[in-house]
Order: structure tokens, then C-alpha cells, then sequence
């Protein structure tokens, strides 16, 4: 029964260990690099309260096959079109 136990910890723990490393797989990249590489806008939402510190925030839904990307943006830029922020490239999480 012990080993049983004890083997059961251990593929808990080898499963955890490998979510972890996926998670940490996630990368950053900008808005327009992602266009480049061929994503496809899914949804924008406005956002605003207590998620986004009660800022004016839009958040843009990429994806691209298998892959999907989720960017932020103050209001103002995505209103404006802003390059500095659509070519920033940690404004896009990319899994």
C-alpha cells in the first residue's frame, strides 16, 4: 500500500511538473508581428473595473490554428491605432 502511495505522489508531481513547464511556454510578442505571421482577429472587448484597476481596457482575441494570443490595450491606443503599442512586444501573451 505504501508504494502504491508513494508512486501515485510521485506521477502527481511529474504532471504538475509538466504543467508547469507549458505554462511557462507562454511567449510575447506584438500585435503586428502576429498579423504578420498570419492570426486572425477573434473578438474585441471593452473592458473596465476592477479586473483592469477601473482603466479603459480592450481586450483583443487572436488565434492562428492551434495557437491563441490575448492582447491589452488602453482605450486610447486602440482607439488611435497607436504603433508604439501595436508594435510593443510584451502586449500580446501568446499559448
Amino acid at each position: 500500500m505504501l508504494k502504491t502511495s508513494a508512486g501515485l505522489v510521485a506521477v502527481t508531481i511529474a504532471l504538475t511538473a509538466a504543467q508547469l513547464d507549458g505554462a511557462r511556454a507562454q511567449e510575447q510578442q506584438a500585435f503586428k508581428s502576429l498579423l504578420g505571421r498570419g492570426f486572425e482577429v477573434r473578438s474585441v472587448t471593452f473592458a473596465k473595473g476592477e479586473a483592469t484597476g477601473d482603466r479603459e481596457t480592450f481586450v483583443v482575441t487572436l488565434q492562428r490554428e492551434k495557437s491563441i494570443a490575448v492582447c491589452y490595450f488602453a482605450a486610447t491606443s486602440w482607439i488611435n491605432l497607436s504603433n508604439n503599442a501595436l508594435e510593443d512586444p510584451k502586449r500580446c501573451d501568446v499559448r
